[in-house]
Order: C-alpha cells, then structure tokens, then sequence
C-alpha cells in the first residue's frame, strides 16, 4: 500500500465543485503527514482542466473523463486506479455522486468505509475518523481493524476542510485501463435540472432552514427572502418536506441531508433529534420559535424566542440596510 492520498473530485458547467476544492486541501494536508501526494479522481465536464486542483494542494490528477454521463458510468476507472495504486485513503464527498463512487469501490474491492465523517486524522499511520452515530447522541472514533487490507473510503462532510490557496499545479495522467462491466451500461435517459436552490443545499455556507411553525408555503417565501438577503439557500425540517412546502430535497435531518453551514438559522423548528443529526455539525445555529422549552434551543448558539413573522422581515430589513441594498 502506498501512502497517497486520493480524493474524488467532481465538475460541473467546467469548473470544480465546492466540495472538489475542499477534499483537495484536505488530501493534501493528510499526504503531508503520510508522506504521500494528494492525488484527484477528477470526472465531469471541465475535469480536463483539473490540474487547477493544485491551487488548493493537489500533486496529481487523474482525469476520468469530461463528458456530462451520470457519476456511477466513471465508477469502473475508480476502481481501476484505486485498486492499481492501493493508497492510504480514498475521500469522496458525503454528496449522491460521491456515494454512488464509494459503494462501487466498497462493492468491487471490499474495502473498509466510514462516513459521513466530520474529522480525519493519521495516527501511527493510520487513518482515523470521527463521525456522529445513534442519531447524533454519540461521536465515535472509528479506524480500520488490525489485519484489514486495503485503503480505507471515507464519506467526507462538507466543511470538513476549509480550502486554502498555494502556488502549484497538479499534474496530469490517464486512468489505467478499466475492464468494462455493470458500470459501462449506466446512461442517461432523461435530465431534470434541480432548481438552483435545491442543488446548493449541501454546499451552501449559510442555511435559513424552517419547520412547522413556517406554516405554508408563504412562509418558506419570507425565508427565502433571508436567505438571499445573506447569500445563503432554504432548508426544512421533515414536517415542512411531508406537508408539500417544500421539495424533499431541501430535506435535512435522519431521512435526508446531512449540512455543515457556517451558518444555520431554524426558524419554526422544534429541533428534534432526528433533525439535529443534520445540522450539529454547524459553525453558528440561530433559532427563532414561539416555543421558550423547544429542543432547539438547548443547543443553539442563540435562541430568539418570538413569532418569526414579526422577528424574519425585521432581520431582512436590517440586513439589506447595512448592505446598503
């Protein structure tokens, strides 16, 4: 086993993704401690461009294709330079293309997986991760078995690594031969472009997330208005997605996306368990309810009890006046 450190890195419209940006960074502070390089999965239109990764840390960067096919049709040449370059690690993003790309290598090679992680580390040389179980009520600690071959696949939260900048580029290389199986069938029949609100979700660094309390549709509106007004996006809580306020998509909790925001406002939320387990990992949570005793504000970092119909539009009117919009 080598010690590189290989990360999945998608692209859309030609340019990385958030999440490609932050796994480059992360792989290279990890390879850094093995001695290895930071090596990119790099797949979508725009990955011939990939070795830009470098700006962000990566050595190398394989390039699987560019062309718009679904994330499983590249899974083969994963699995082909994974299983022909044996490294440490592989890190793929906790996203539905990244988890599409985990389980084929999980499938395929056996390996061991972890995730969705909220930390990473080597210790002795060995990767070790942290992640929340048992719907949030416990953060274990988890590392491969003694004996276990193979790297180890790691579901990575978004945020987990805050990007940063260097001087460099990634070189450049063509997968190795990938012998064409299940995988080369996958095609396209019909595209549904998600609206830009819903595809962002998981990326976003600043989430307006509502509940019950948001009361209809209407309501998500006003959030929206806060949402734009911060530069941020909507999320909900199941109540809001199983009462057709919302597209499940925008779903966070136990049953849809895990989020890491630098910012979370919940408005309406009584911030149950089997919602908390979405947003813990959030830098900052703000909680607006009506409800003094909601769970929500047990953990919030600021709790404003009041109705948030009379508390939202004074927040969006203070915060396009210092914007000066």
């Amino acid at each position: 086993m080598s010690s590189d450190i290989f990360f999945v890195a998608e692209y859309a419209e030609g340019a990385a993704s958030r999440s490609a940006i932050e796994l480059a960074t992360g792989a290279a502070d990890l390879a850094q401690k093995s001695g290895g390089a930071a090596v990119a999965l790099a797949y979508g239109p725009g990955a011939a461009s990939a070795a830009g990764l470098g700006t962000f840390g990566a050595d190398r960067a394989i390039m699987l294709g560019d062309e718009g096919s679904p994330a499983v049709s590249f899974a083969a040449s994963v699995v082909a330079a994974v299983s022909d370059a044996q490294p440490l690690a592989v890190l793929a993003p906790a996203t539905p293309n990244g988890r599409d790309l985990a389980a084929a290598l999980l499938g395929s090679l056996g390996l061991p997986a972890f995730g969705p992680v909220r930390s990473i580390e080597l210790v002795d040389g060995r990767v070790r991760s942290e992640q929340a179980t048992l719907q949030g009520s416990v953060i274990t600690t988890s590392e491969p078995a003694e004996g276990v071959e193979g790297p180890a696949v790691l579901l990575v939260l978004p945020s987990t690594f805050s990007p940063r900048e260097r001087a460099g580029s990634a070189k450049l290389s063509e997968p190795p031969v990938a012998e064409k199986g299940p995988f080369a069938k996958v095609s396209v029949v019909e595209r549904h472009p998600a609206e830009a609100r819903v595809a962002n979700l998981e990326e976003a660094s600043v989430i307006v997330a509502g509940g019950r309390g948001v009361g209809g549709e209407a309501g998500f509106e006003l959030l929206q208005q806060l949402a734009d007004a911060l530069g941020g996006t909507v999320g909900a809580s199941r109540a809001a997605a199983d009462a057709g306020w919302v597209p499940y998509q925008l779903q966070i909790g136990q049953t849809g996306k895990v989020v890491k925001p630098a910012l979370y406002i919940g408005c309406g939320i009584s911030g149950a368990i089997q919602h908390r387990v979405g947003m813990q990992a959030a830098e900052h949570v703000v909680a607006i309810n009506k409800d003094p005793d909601a769970p929500i504000g047990e953990f919030a970092d600021l709790f404003v009890v009041g109705d948030l119909f009379a508390i939202v539009p004074k927040l969006i009117e203070q915060i396009r006046a210092r914007k000066g919009s």
